[in-house]
This record gives structure tokens, sequence and C-alpha cells, in this order.
């Protein structure tokens, strides 16, 4: 059995690709995960296949008739559709779906699936696959005791208007929740828009992520990760970095309303853990 996920979007949306497609794999012993990269040959926001940075299983397609066989419409498609040997699964909206034996002999997988009840049973698996394959020497900040990784997004949801952007009385506030919380806290900022936060946030256990050998995103999103605790945004991006934390006393604090239009809000999106905090989308 083969089972293919066609990936899209910026890393944060491929592991959640790939995390409900591996998931499929194991419920249903799938052996053979195949990898479909080709929307990444013209993607406009100038998006790679960050996710083949990480320890993932699979194989890229890189056959041309494979990729036919796959393909909607297409003649070999048509022929393996029609005798049940392929089956397409994709989204209902971003509703939760019950995906019990929709697999078939040939299976493709589209979508966002921006859940964790997708993959929640394989959680040990992601822990693993998700990490670096290469990591460079680790900042010194790592060794401090309550590190609290706080991601702003900024750069593309300027002129996403269906988006936002978080407000500095968001992030404020969720700091104030935690000074409360922990022991004399270290915020780590990460983000696509550095200057901005060294601008608006400044006291001294307040750092920022830079430096060459830490901008990538498959890199920051690991370091976002080893914090002890997390102040995500509305991101795919920092929702991960919060998921792959180990810590058992973990805090994670999350808007209460990430994006400007709710129907971009998927269903169950959150673990019920998370704290949600007030917010105004810019």
């Amino acid at each position: 059995m083969f089972l293919e996920i066609k990936f899209k979007g910026g890393l944060g949306n491929q592991l959640f690709q790939y995390a409900m497609g591996r998931s499929l794999c194991v419920e249903n012993k799938i052996a053979h995960l195949l990898l479909n990269t080709e929307s990444y040959s013209d993607e406009s926001l100038n998006r790679t296949f960050a996710i083949a940075n990480l320890q993932i299983k699979g194989t890229i397609i890189t056959s041309n008739r494979v990729k036919k066989i796959f393909r909607q419409h297409t003649k070999l498609n048509k022929i393996f559709t029609a005798f049940g040997l392929h089956k397409d699964i994709g989204e209902e909206n971003f509703t939760i779906q019950q995906l019990e034996k929709k697999t078939s002999f040939l299976t493709s997988v589209s979508g966002y699936w921006q859940s964790d009840l997708y993959f929640n049973n394989i959680r040990q698996i992601l822990l693993k696959e998700f990490t670096p394959v290469r990591l460079p020497v680790l900042p010194t900040w790592m060794a401090e005791k309550n590190t609290v990784a706080v991601h702003v997004r900024r750069t593309d949801y300027l002129t996403e208007n269906r988006y936002g952007v978080l407000d500095t009385d968001y992030y404020e506030a969720a700091m104030c929740v935690l000074i409360e919380k922990l022991a004399d806290p270290l915020f780590i900022f990460f983000s696509d828009d550095i200057a901005w936060c060294q601008a608006n946030f400044r006291n001294n256990r307040v750092i920022f992520c830079e430096g060459e050998q830490w901008c990538e995103d498959y890199i920051q999103l690991h370091l976002i990760s080893k914090c002890a605790h997390q102040v995500i945004a509305n991101s795919s991006f920092s929702w991960w970095g919060a998921w792959l934390n180990t810590n058992p006393q973990k805090i994670v604090i999350r808007p209460a309303t990430p994006f400007k239009e709710k129907e971009l809000m998927y269903e169950s999106h959150y673990p019920a853990a998370w704290i949600s905090l007030n917010n105004k989308n810019e």
C-alpha cells in the first residue's frame, strides 16, 4: 500500500500535513509514504520544502509516471480509481473528519489538517522525526531554567488582511501572566521582524534570537520547542514550537481570536491545556 501527501505552504503547514499522513500510515499499516512536493516548483512566497531538513520518513516523488498515477483526471489515475485502487482524502472545510477505512491500495492526502486529534496517537514518533538532521552550536541562553519563547509573525500578515497581526498588548499581557507564574523568566523573541520586536520590547530579561547560524526556520522551530514555555502567534509555525515542547510543566499562551476571519480557525486547533488570552488583530 502507498500513501501520497500533497504538500503546500510553509514549514508549519508541512508539519501538519506530514503528521496526519504519517498517522494514517501507522494506523493502516501502509508501508510506503510518498512526498509530493510539486507545489514548490512555482511557490508564490518562495517557500521551500523545509521539512526535508528534519528526520522524516518517506520518499520524494520524482517519477513523472508515479505523479500521473496520483494526479486527478489523468488517464492512469482514472484507471486506478475505476478499479477502486485509488482514493483521495481531502478536507471538508476546517472541521474534524473521521478517517477510518478511507484508505485504499493507493491513497492521496491533501489539506491542512490543523488539529492534533489527527496525530496524537503517534506523538512519540513525531517528536523524534521532527528533530533537525543537523544542528549548529546551541545558544548559551538555553541553559537558563525558565526560558519563554515568544513568537511574533508580521511580514506577510501586514498585507494579508484575512489573518491580522497580533498587537503589543497581547504580548505584554502574556509576559505579565508568565512573570506572575514563573521565577525570573527569560523571554526570547523569535520573529520575521526582529527590528520591530527590539523597538517594542526591552528589559533586562528579554533577548532576541539573531545570528546566521540560527536563522533557518527549522532551526528556530527547534529552539522554540526547547524553551520551557511558549507565547505563540497566530501561526502554525509557533503552534508546532509549543506542541513539540516536552516539558511536562510547560505553559503555553495563545491568542483567543487568532484571525480576523473566524472561519480560518480549524476545529479543535488548540490543545485544551493552552491558555487563551484576549487579543486584537491589527
